[in-house]
């Protein structure tokens, strides 16, 4: 994740990741540039990208692990 300069940063991504997925969790780190989801299903990619292009930042890669 790029762009993430605060605290702020980090809920402004959670809460839009919250709003356009259902999640079982998410959290932010701007010190790590990371944004770590939990969910019980993949998420759709683009839909992904074009939700944190939104909120004004940008998604540098995403990677996933199957439970």
């Amino acid at each position: 994740m790029d762009g993430m300069m605060c605290s702020m940063c980090e809920t402004h991504i959670n809460e839009a990741i919250r709003k356009a997925f259902k999640v079982k969790k998410v959290k932010s780190s701007h010190t790590n540039g990371t944004t770590v989801i939990i969910s019980e299903h993949r998420l759709d990619d683009e839909l992904l990208k074009k939700t944190i292009a939104d909120t004004g930042y940008e998604l540098k890669s995403i990677s996933f692990e199957l439970a």
